[in-house]
C-alpha cells in the first residue's frame, strides 16, 4: 500500500517488485494489466488516479499529504504534463 513519510522524500514512493534481477518486461505487464502505470527506462510512471484508488479509505491528511508530495514532484518535473501520472523508483527484490 502506498505510503508517504514527508512530501519532500520522493524515495517513499516507490514500486517493490519481487524478483532478484530486473523483470521490466513482467513489471510493464503487470502495472498495465492492474491499471497502475508503465514502464520508462528505469522507473515507473504511476497514474494519480489509481495510486489514491489503491491507498484505500485514508484520512484527509493522508491525501493533503499526497497532494504536496505531488506538488512537490511537479516542481522537480517528476509529474506528467496532464498531472496524470508520478515518476517512481523500482525496488527490486525479495
Amino acid at each position: 500500500m502506498p505510503q508517504l513519510c514527508r512530501a519532500e522524500d520522493l524515495s517513499a514512493l516507490s514500486v517493490r517488485a519481487a524478483a532478484e534481477s530486473p523483470r521490466w518486461g513482467l513489471l510493464s505487464r503487470a502495472l498495465g494489466a492492474a491499471g497502475a502505470g508503465e514502464v520508462a527506462g528505469d522507473h515507473v510512471w504511476l497514474d494519480v488516479s489509481w495510486l489514491r484508488s489503491a491507498a484505500g479509505d485514508r484520512d484527509q491528511d493522508w491525501h493533503d499529504g499526497f497532494t504536496r508530495m505531488l506538488g512537490h514532484a511537479a516542481r522537480q518535473g517528476w509529474v506528467s504534463a496532464d498531472g496524470g501520472r508520478v515518476r517512481a523508483h523500482v525496488e527490486w527484490g525479495r
